[in-house]
Parts: structure tokens; sequence; C-alpha cells
């Protein structure tokens, strides 16, 4: 086949699927294609941190085999895809954690997989490689002293935002079409706001996450996703990932999304709309970029009221809560290094981890049972608040991107409009769906001197399928794609 027959740099993961369904080019080319891509385009953003170019290829020619013979093959069949070195299981694959020197040679076991290489494969997806992550996520950016920040496609001095910045990079800069990302408190989402791409985060247990030794833990909800260029993409990879897994005790039944819903449209849908989501400091453009977008909602059909959220804490301290659960998470991690002989001295973490993991050790029970009922405080306002509204708005991050240090340092803004913020997550009104479970999406709005600005639109529990029928409708009234024409 001829180069000119190739998907182009652009063409969406849906559109490489029937391509290759057509036969009018083959899971081979596509793969060659993007790891191509991926090689002239890395040393610029630095989202990539691991390739398996011979295994892609391998699984590229088994599936181009199966099409030859003309048997059934998956719904990601030859797409080309990145999945996130962090908590990303593939058995023999890196699992540095996020960069984190002491697990620099650390790999997955026999055995041990993540959802997002698991239900890749399953559905014939190929995965080419890994791609770059803040260590152990813990925090909005994506930096680590080992592999350096990631760019953002829009702006390379600036980071692509984090943890799964890699993956947005790779899709935004158009590298492959869908990249694996994860999130306990807007890691899908901030990149995919700072990146111009679209990023959903399920209602916790529509895509099953069974981590061990402990499901039962004291961190927020953990999601796997990815980040895709379209919402029909992101609802491809959705029904990849969503199901019921027994190893999951959260995991739900329920049925993959039917694409009609990327027609549904809003007409008659209640929106609220909250420029702070509660208390959040935001930047003036960010604010009016969400605005011009709750205007797009109503000429569209949908009815858009202010809504105040009444969170019943300060901002600082829902972040403070957050940062207190996920050293809960990573204490488990520094035992496991303790065990191997590895002292938290030694491990090279970010300081902020291992303070943080020492706030969450002193913690006392009532100081635990008071972050229970903060974090029941927030369940109960997003109740509240979707019983008048089928959806809420806001931004999803309250900050425009922020410039990249040379230390392996790189965090968000400390200050927005004279208000302090936690550069860690203080920034990021993402995390509360963290701790209420509701599904979410980032969707671009367009950009501010070059920079892209996302919304987020919140949906009721289990009502995942109007968020995605609301960011389709968004997409389709505002489209986003022509600004990757921006990118080099």
């Amino acid at each position: 086949m001829g180069e000119a027959e190739l998907p182009e740099r652009w063409t969406s993961a849906s559109e490489i699927l029937q391509r290759i369904r057509r036969g009018e080019c083959s899971a081979v080319e596509v793969t060659s294609d993007a790891v191509e891509r991926i090689h002239a385009l890395n040393p610029v953003y630095g989202a990539a941190t691991f390739l398996s170019e011979e295994e892609a290829v391998s699984a590229a020619t088994a599936l181009d085999q199966r099409l030859a013979r003309c048997e059934p093959v998956g719904s990601l069949a030859g797409i080309p895809t990145l999945m996130k070195d962090l908590y990303g299981f593939r058995p023999g694959w890196p699992t540095t954690l996020g960069g984190l020197p002491a697990a620099l040679e650390d790999s997955a076991p026999d055995g041990v997989w993540s959802r997002y290489p698991l239900q890749v494969l399953r559905h014939d997806g190929i995965l080419i490689g890994q791609t770059n992550s803040s260590t152990f996520g813990f925090r909005g950016v994506t930096d680590n002293t080992c592999f350096g920040p990631t760019r953002n496609p829009f702006d390379a001095g600036r980071n692509a935002g984090g943890s799964s910045g890699g993956s947005a990079a790779a899709v935004g800069s158009g590298m492959v079409p869908i990249a694996g990302a994860s999130d306990a408190g807007g890691s899908i989402r901030i990149p995919a706001a700072w990146t111009n791409t679209f990023g959903f985060q399920a209602s916790a247990g529509r895509v099953p996450s069974s981590p061990r030794p402990s499901l039962y833990h004291l961190g927020p909800h953990l999601y796997e996703g990815a980040v895709t260029r379209t919402v029909e993409d992101g609802l491809l990879a959705f029904n990849a990932l969503q199901g019921f897994d027994p190893h999951d005790p959260y995991s739900t039944p329920e049925s993959p999304i039917s694409s009609r819903v990327l027609t549904a449209g809003v007409v008659g849908k209640r929106m609220g709309l909250s420029l702070d989501f509660g208390g959040f400091p935001v930047e003036p453009s960010i604010a009016d970029r969400i605005e011009r977008a709750a205007e797009t909602f109503e000429s569209l059909g949908a009815i858009v009221e202010p809504v105040t959220l009444n969170l019943s804490h300060p901002h600082d301290e829902l972040t403070q809560m957050w940062l207190r659960a996920m050293g809960t998470l990573m204490a488990a991690d520094v035992d496991g290094f303790a065990a191997r002989g590895v002292s938290p001295d030694e491990l090279g973490a970010p300081e902020a981890v291992l303070q943080w993991v020492e706030v969450a050790r002193r913690m006392a029970f009532d100081e635990i049972v008071r972050d229970r009922v903060m974090r029941t405080a927030v369940l109960d306002c997003f109740i509240e608040a979707t019983e008048h509204f089928d959806l809420l708005l806001g931004p999803t991050v309250t900050s425009m991107p922020v410039s990249n240090r040379t230390d392996g340092e790189t965090a968000g803004p400390t200050t927005i409009e004279g208000h302090a913020v936690d550069p860690l997550i203080g920034w990021c009104p993402t995390y509360l769906t963290n701790f209420t479970g509701f599904p979410s999406a980032s969707v671009p709005t367009g950009l501010v001197d070059g920079l892209p600005v996302g919304m987020l639109i919140v949906g009721k529990k289990f009502q995942d399928a109007s968020v995605f029928a609301a960011a389709a409708a968004f997409e389709e009234a505002r489209p986003w794609f022509g600004n990757y024409s921006l990118v080099g």
C-alpha cells in the first residue's frame, strides 16, 4: 500500500479502525507510522518513556494475518496506543511509578496487569510503549528527575499537565490517537485541559480497578481511562475499558454506551454553571471561556443557570484532605520499598511525597474520621446540586499551563488572583469527583494566548452517557480539532 493511503497525523482512532477494516491500510503500516512519529516528536515533548517496537509490530502483523483470513477482530483493532507508566502494569514492562529513581529497574511480574493494557490487547489494539507521569501521580503536572517534564504541544516551554501528561501530550501532538491514563485527583482531565484533548473519567465502578494488596484504602476513587482527540474516540476507549470485574467489589455490571449518545444533543437538559466550583480561585481568562461555553449550550437548547456549590469547607481544607488521602496510598509503596531494603531517603522521591506520607502516618483516629465527614459533605453537596440539574459545568483547572523547570520539580501555581493555592493540586477542582465518584469529562473550549482551556462537565452517578452526549454536542457546535494545526 502506498504512503498516501496511510492515516494522517491527526486521523482519529475511529477512522483508523475503519480504514484498517476496509483494507485501505494495514495494521503494520499504521503501527510503523506511529512509531516514526513518536521518534520524531518525542525529543520535543518528552511524552514517551519506553517503547517496545518489535512487540508492537509483531502484534500488528498477527492482526493483519487474522484480517486477511476474515476472522473477527476487536473494537480497537490496529489502533496504535501508549499506556501510562504509573501503576500501569503489563508483564515485563517497566513500572517506574512515574520516574522514581529507586524503581527504574523494576518491571511488572508475570500475571500482573492493569485494566488499560489488558483491555487494549483483548480488543486488538496495538500497545507501543509507555508515557511519562509525575512520581506517584502526586501533582497536577508531569515532571520527575528521571525523565524530566512533559512539554505542552502548544508551547514546549510549558507543562502538559498531569499526572497523565505524557499520554495527553502524545495525543495532543499527534503521536497516537488514544493513550491510557489514570486519575486519582484529575490526572486524566487536568492534562486534557492543557493540551486541547478530551479526557473522560467514568463513574466509580464503571471501569474496574483492583489494586492489591488492599482495595479498601483511605484514598480517593481511582480511575483508569484514556485521553483522546475526539469524543467519539473517548467513547470507543470507554466501551473497551468498562465491564464487570469480580476483583473490584465496587464494579458494576453496566452495559456499554451506545454510539447514539453522540447525536443525542442537550435540548431541555438543565445545566448548573459554577465558575469556581464552590470557592476555587480562577484566572479571569478561564472564567470567561467557561461562560462562553455555557452560552453555546444555551444555543443548543440546554437550560443553563448559575449554581452555588456549598462544599461546607474552603478549597484549601479540601486540598489538604486530598493530600492526606494520597499520603495513605503512597505510604504503602514506601513501605514496600523499605521491605526491599530501600529507605525513604534512598527512594529519590520528591520531598512533597515524603512529607505527606509522614503526615498520613501521624493521623489520629479522630482525624481520619474528620476527613471522612468532610468527604461526605462534598458528596452531599454534589447530590443536592444534581437534584436540580442534569449536569454541572465549570473550569477543569483554574490556571493556565505553567512553565517547566529543569530540576524535575515543576509544580502548579502558588497564587491565583491574589489567593494562595497549593501548587500540587489546589488549582484543580477535578479532585472533587474523585471524592464523590460522579462521572466527568474535560472538553476543549478554545485558546487563550495560544494555550488551551478546558471545561469540566460533571454528570450524575452512573449517568456517564449524559456526559458523553453533552461533550459530543459541544464538540459539534464548537469543534476544537482545527486547533491542532497550531501544534508544531
